[in-house]
């Protein structure tokens, strides 16, 4: 089983984007939101939609399931968004500011008001 994931790694994931992003950065992430529209003949639209804020956490072992999750505060609402790293949906990354943290995952910045959060 590990032999044919490794097989179907290198055939999809040949051409992987280098993205050196750990928890606490501050990034920005360029994505397609894709939905259908409520007409009969369900057309597909596209819209590019961008979501800044700080990684709060980074999962998975091998490429298929690799995931990380940011959370910004919007409007006084913490608002958290899961993408996966390798998605076709992603369009770009772009790193805005590199943190360094103590521990692998910061699920603590939940609980702070954001004001007090530094990081």
């Amino acid at each position: 089983m590990i032999k044919i994931i490794k097989l179907l790694e290198n055939k999809f994931f040949a051409k992987s984007k280098n993205l050196f992003f750990n928890v606490g950065d501050n990034i920005t992430v360029y994505y397609n939101n894709n939905y259908y529209n409520n007409n009969n003949n369900k057309k597909k639209k596209k819209k590019n939609q961008t979501f800044t804020g700080f990684v709060i956490s980074k999962k998975g072992n091998n490429k298929f399931n690799k995931t990380f999750i940011i959370r910004n505060i919007i409007n006084n609402i913490g608002v958290e968004i899961t993408f996966f790293l390798y998605s076709p949906y992603i369009i770009n990354i772009i790193i805005n500011k590199k943190n360094k943290v103590k521990k692998s995952k910061i699920y603590y910045i939940r609980k702070i008001i954001s004001k007090k959060i530094k990081i």
